[in-house]
């Protein structure tokens, strides 16, 4: 989904987790679990794309116009999710549980909206596990080819997010790149 429709949704949903409860701390673990998750983007970029441009613009172009090299984005996986909530039970701390809710509405729409613009979907891209098993290369993950290069300015691009270069053609269901093998000993295929 685009940066500016998790901020929507994020922001509808932290209004409507608020007027229930009114509970500050779990409203605030929602914006960061629904919003603010998307921080590790920001980590990818400087850290294992050594990307120095800062400027907004760059950085939103330069992931949805398909360039990135490496995704290791730690917030975005079932494996962090699946601890918080044990965390969250065990601490039973508002502010967490309002997190696991955030991410818990963060991932699946990440899954619905940005699988459609990859053959195959993008379920399993959510475990850590299995980036760390492709070594974190997008190219395992995604054909940025198929992306069309975004010309309209900051804001539309912000709320609209990647599209196809041919949007009137239906994606095949075969993965853009080949699956990942278990048989080389659990490191990914070269």
């Amino acid at each position: 989904m685009s940066p500016g429709g998790h901020l929507v949704t994020t922001a509808a949903a932290c209004g409507l987790v608020y007027a229930g409860t009114g509970s500050a701390a779990l409203t605030a673990g929602l914006l960061a679990g629904g919003f603010l998750i998307d921080i590790d983007h920001v980590f990818d970029y400087i850290i294992f794309e050594r990307q120095r441009d800062l400027r907004p613009s760059a950085f939103l172009r330069y992931y949805l116009e398909g360039k990135v090299r490496r995704v290791v984005l730690p917030l975005h996986s079932y494996e962090l999710l699946a601890l918080l909530i044990v965390l969250a039970r065990a601490g039973n701390w508002d502010w967490l549980w309002g997190y696991v809710l955030g991410m818990a509405l963060h991932l699946p729409l990440d899954i619905v909206f940005n699988g459609r613009l990859v053959p195959g979907g993008l379920v399993h891209f959510y475990s850590f596990a299995v980036r760390a098993r492709a070594g974190f290369r997008a190219e395992r993950f995604a054909d940025p080819r198929r992306l069309a290069p975004l010309t309209e300015n900051f804001w539309i691009v912000f709320f609209r997010g990647s599209r196809l270069k041919n949007p009137g053609a239906k994606a095949d269901r075969q993965p853009a790149v080949a699956p990942l093998s278990t048989a080389s000993h659990g490191s990914a295929p070269r």
